[in-house]
């Protein structure tokens, strides 16, 4: 997937919540679009993933909640963005 793929499914569910539409009417867990192998499982994990990133960013900024829902998202040792950026020892 590509980063413009990935902005436009975060836009698309984003969308959707604006829209009315609840956490649980994410496309990708319609039966069709569930995967059929291990190999397709991440592709679809991903856009499962960015499309719920991208409601659940817009559920909290029309809550006014959007500060408190990054934070925790920076907290959270699951979603942490910290935990895949590796950090380098540099010697002084």
């Amino acid at each position: 997937m590509t980063i413009e793929e990935l902005m436009d499914l975060q836009e698309a569910g984003s969308r959707a919540r604006i829209l009315g539409l609840k956490a649980h009417e994410n496309p990708y867990l319609k039966p069709e679009r569930l995967p059929s192998d291990a190999i397709a499982l991440g592709d679809w994990m991903a856009r499962h993933d960015a499309w719920k990133f991208g409601w659940e960013a817009a559920d909290a900024s029309r809550e006014g909640r959007i500060a408190k829902y990054f934070r925790d998202l920076l907290r959270s040792p699951s979603r942490s963005l910290r935990a895949e950026i590796p950090s380098f020892d540099i010697p002084q």
